[in-house]
C-alpha cells in the first residue's frame, strides 16, 4: 500500500512538473487600448481565458506542446499564432486586433437557420454591421439599407418606406426582427421608416428564393434585424440627435448580467418636422416613441428562456393635393411585438430551440378635406399574429449535421377596406441536411412544406453549396423555389378611393392564384492577403402568376396574375484596406426585369446602381471620416395621372448621392458625430429625392463596468 503511494505521488509530481503558462495582453492595433473580455483559447483544447480591463489574460496548467492560440473578439478579426509550451516557464503571447473589416467572423443565422460563422456559410449572405450603422448616423432601417447594392428605397403616398431589392418589391421580402415577422404591413409591406435603429446589433440580407427555411413571403429574399445582444457586465449607453428640418431624437438603454440573468431595457424618442413623401404629399411632422426590453434565465437543468418584448407608438401628419383636393392628414400607429424562446442542449448532439411569438398592430388614418364641412374619412386596420417557430439541431456525425422543424401561425386582420374581418393560418415543416463528405465541399439540401388557408399546399426545395479550393478562393450557390399567397387587400378589397367628384374604386380579386419563384444565385469570393476581399455574384429569380396592380375598368384598380417575369443580374463588392487607417468598398449592381405582358403597367428599379465607401482614421483612431457615394441609373417610373386614373411611364434621370461622417471619440466615454447627408442638394421635385441637403449633429455616451 505504502509503495503504491509513494509510486502515485511520484506519477502526480511529474505530470504537474509537465504543465506551464501561457500569459499575454490584447489591445487594438491602432489605438493600443485594451480588449477586454476578449477570448483567447488554445485551439483543440478546452484551455482559454477571458483578458481583464488591462487586456491582459493568463492560461495555467498547460500541458508541454505545441499549440495553436487564438484570440477572438467581437467586430474584430480573430488571430491565431503558433506557440510552444515548456514545463515550469511561461510563454508571453501579445496580440494587435484590428477590427474586422472583412466581416468573416461574424456570427449569422439567417442564411440556415442555424449559427455559422459568415465564413462558413455556403448561401451569398451580405451583413451590415453596428459599426456601419453608426459611422452613417442612420436613424432608421430604411436608412441603413438605402445605400446597399441593389437596394432602392420608395416613399408611398401615405410616407412610410419601402423598399425594392435586386428588383423585387418588398411585399415578396419577408422581414424580420430576431428571426420573427411582423405584423402592420401596409398596402402589404412592412414600413421600413418605423423601425428604430438604435436597438439593432446588426442586419442580415439573403437575396433570392427562401421559402424553403421560412416559407410565405419569402420569394424574393430575406431581410432578417437582429438586435443587441447582453454585455458582460453592466453597461449604460445615452445618445441624441438633432439635425435639419426640426429633427430631434433620443435614446437611453442599460443592460448588463447578474448571475444567471442578461437583461436589457431601451428607450427611444424621435421628432421630426418637415418630409415629403411624394410630390403631392407634404409630411408637416412625425413622432416616434417606443420601449423595449428582454431578458434572459439561464439554468442548467431548464436550458435557457428569454423573454422579449416592444411597445411603439409613431404618428405622422401630413398635407396632400391629389386630383385637385387638398387634405389633411394623420397617421396614428400602435405596434406591440413579443417573443419567448427557450434553448436547451438536450444531449452533446442534439439541440432544441422553440419560440412563441405575438404581434399587435393598430393603425389609424384619417384625411378631412381642406376649406370643407365634409366628416374625415377614417380607415383603421387591425393586424395580430401569433405564431409558434421550433428549430432542431442533430449532429449525426462529424460530417453530416440535421436540422428540421415547424412553424405555425394564425394571422387576424380587419380592415374597413375588407367586405369583413380575416383569419389565417400557416402550418410548415422544414427540413435540411448539411454535409462535409468532401473536405472542400460543404453541401446543404432542404425543403419544407406550408399549408395556408384557402390555399393548395406548397413544396419549396433549396440545395446549396460551397467549395473552397483555398483560404483565399471560395465559390458559393444555392438554388431554389419560393412562393407568396395572395394577402387579404388583394382576394377581398372593396372600397372606393376618397376623392371628391372622382368615383374611383379598388376591388380585390378572389380568384388569385399564389406567386411562384424559381431561382437563385451563384458567387465567387476571392480573399488577396488581408488587403481585398471581391464577391462577384450572378442572381436569377423567375416569378410565375405574379400579382400586380392593373386598371380593370376606367377608374377601377384590381390585381391580375401575370404570365411570368424575371429578374436577373449580376453584383460586385469589393473591399479593400489600404492602409492600417484607410479602407475602401466598392459594389455595383445590374438588375434586368424581363415581363412577358407588356400590357400591364410595371414601375422599375434603377437597372444600373453603384456604391462607394471610403474610411480614414486619424488621430490614433479617435477621428473617423466616412464618405458614401451613391449612384442611380436611369429608371422608368409609374405615373398615375389625370381623371381617368390610367398609368403612364416616364423617365427619371441618373443621379448621385453623396454624405459624410465624421466622428470624434473625445473620451472613452463620450463620442461626437455631425454628418451630412445629400451633400450636393439633389433635388427632383417630380419623382424625388424630395428634400435637399441635411445636416446632423449627435452625441454618445458609454459606460461599462470594467472600462
Amino acid at each position: 500500500m505504502i509503495y503504491f503511494l509513494i509510486v502515485s505521488f511520484v506519477f502526480t509530481g511529474s505530470s504537474f512538473a509537465q504543465t506551464g503558462t501561457v500569459a499575454g495582453k490584447v489591445t487594438d492595433v491602432h489605438t493600443q487600448a485594451p480588449l477586454l473580455n476578449t477570448n483567447v483559447v488554445l485551439v483543440g483544447t478546452k484551455l482559454g481565458a477571458a483578458a481583464d480591463a488591462s487586456g491582459e489574460f493568463i492560461i495555467t496548467k498547460v500541458p508541454a506542446g505545441d499549440y495553436k492560440i487564438k484570440a477572438m473578439y467581437i467586430s474584430y478579426e480573430s488571430t491565431e499564432k503558433a506557440i510552444t509550451v515548456k514545463a515550469d516557464e511561461e510563454v508571453q503571447v501579445d496580440f494587435n486586433l484590428r477590427e474586422d473589416f472583412f466581416q468573416t467572423d461574424q456570427v449569422i443565422v439567417t442564411a440556415t437557420r442555424t449559427q455559422k460563422l459568415m465564413e462558413d456559410v455556403p448561401v451569398v449572405t451580405e451583413l451590415i454591421t453596428r459599426a456601419e450603422i453608426e459611422e452613417k448616423g442612420a436613424e432608421d432601417l430604411s436608412e441603413i439599407l438605402e445605400d446597399r447594392p441593389g437596394i432602392s428605397i420608395e416613399t408611398g403616398t401615405t410616407g412610410g418606406n419601402f423598399l425594392y431589392m435586386n428588383g423585387v418589391d418588398s411585399r415578396r421580402i419577408l422581414i424580420l426582427v430576431d428571426n420573427v415577422p411582423l405584423s402592420g404591413r401596409l398596402n402589404n409591406r412592412i414600413q421600413l421608416n418605423l423601425i428604430d435603429s438604435d436597438n439593432i446589433d446588426h442586419v442580415e440580407i439573403v437575396k433570392g428564393p427562401g421559402s424553403s427555411l421560412y416559407g410565405n413571403d419569402a420569394m424574393g429574399g430575406v431581410i432578417n434585424i437582429i438586435t443587441k445582444g447582453y454585455p458582460d457586465a453592466f453597461k449604460v449607453q445615452a445618445n441624441g440627435r438633432y439635425g435639419s428640418n426640426d429633427l430631434y431624437s433620443g435614446n437611453f438603454s442599460f443592460s448588463g448580467e447578474n448571475k444567471n440573468i442578461s437583461y436589457l431595457l431601451n428607450f427611444d424618442h424621435l421628432k421630426r418636422g418637415f418630409g415629403k413623401g411624394a410630390s403631392e404629399i407634404d409630411v408637416t411632422d412625425t413622432k416616434a416613441t417606443s420601449i423595449n426590453s428582454k431578458f434572459k434565465f439561464r439554468n442548467l437543468g431548464i436550458g435557457d428562456l428569454e423573454f422579449k418584448g416592444e411597445y411603439r407608438e409613431d404618428e405622422q401628419n401630413s398635407e396632400s393635393m391629389f386630383m385637385g383636393s387638398a387634405n389633411k392628414n394623420t397617421a396614428n400607429i400602435k405596434n406591440f411585438n413579443s417573443s419567448l424562446v427557450w434553448q436547451k442542449g438536450l444531449t452533446e448532439k442534439f439541440n432544441a430551440k422553440v419560440t412563441g411569438y405575438y404581434t399587435d398592430n393598430l393603425r389609424t388614418y384619417q384625411s378631412a378635406a381642406t376649406n370643407s364641412n365634409r366628416p374625415a374619412s377614417v380607415d383603421t386596420t387591425t393586424d395580430n399574429i401569433f405564431g409558434i417557430k421550433s428549430d432542431f439541431k442533430l449532429a449525426a456525425s462529424e460530417k453530416v449535421g440535421i436540422d428540421f422543424g415547424f412553424d405555425f401561425s394564425e394571422n387576424d386582420y380587419e380592415n374597413e377596406r375588407l367586405t369583413s374581418t380575416q383569419t389565417r393560418r400557416q402550418i410548415g415543416v422544414f427540413t435540411q441536411v448539411e454535409t462535409n463528405l468532401f473536405k472542400k465541399l460543404n453541401l446543404t439540401v432542404g425543403g419544407r412544406y406550408d399549408k395556408i388557408t384557402d390555399v393548395k399546399g406548397y413544396f419549396s426545395p433549396r440545395i446549396s453549396a460551397m467549395y473552397t479550393f483555398n483560404s483565399d478562393l471560395k465559390l458559393r450557390g444555392s438554388w431554389g423555389r419560393g412562393f407568396r399567397a395572395p394577402s387579404f387587400i388583394e382576394l377581398y378589397s372593396d372600397f372606393p378611393i376618397p376623392i371628391p367628384g372622382m368615383p374611383l374604386k379598388v376591388v380585390g380579386n378572389p380568384d388569385l392564384l399564389p406567386e411562384r419563384s424559381f431561382g437563385g444565385n451563384f458567387g465567387v469570393e476571392y480573399f488577396i492577403n488581408s488587403f481585398m476581399l471581391m464577391n462577384v455574384t450572378y442572381f436569377q429569380n423567375k416569378f410565375e402568376d405574379m400579382i400586380v396592380d392593373y386598371q380593370a375598368a376606367p377608374l377601377t384598380y384590381s390585381y391580375l396574375n401575370v404570365e411570368s417575369a424575371t429578374f436577373q443580374g449580376i453584383e460586385l463588392q469589393t473591399r479593400f484596406y489600404i492602409l492600417n487607417n484607410l479602407t475602401t468598398t466598392v459594389s455595383y449592381n445590374y438588375t434586368d426585369i424581363n415581363q412577358k405582358n407588356e400590357d400591364v403597367a410595371f414601375s422599375k428599379i434603377s437597372p444600373h446602381t453603384a456604391y462607394a465607401k471610403v474610411n480614414y482614421s486619424l488621430l490614433k483612431n479617435k477621428l473617423k471620416v466616412s464618405l458614401r457615394n451613391q449612384f442611380l441609373s436611369k429608371r422608368d417610373i409609374l405615373v398615375v395621372h389625370g381623371y381617368t386614373g390610367d398609368f403612364t411611364k416616364a423617365k427619371k434621370d441618373a443621379y448621385n448621392l453623396l454624405d459624410l461622417t465624421l466622428s470624434y471619440n473625445i473620451s472613452k466615454l463620450l463620442t461626437l458625430r455631425v454628418g451630412a447627408t445629400n451633400l450636393t442638394d439633389y433635388v427632383d421635385e417630380d419623382y424625388g429625392p424630395y428634400i435637399g441637403r441635411s445636416y446632423f449633429l449627435g452625441i454618445n455616451t458609454t459606460f461599462q463596468k470594467g472600462n
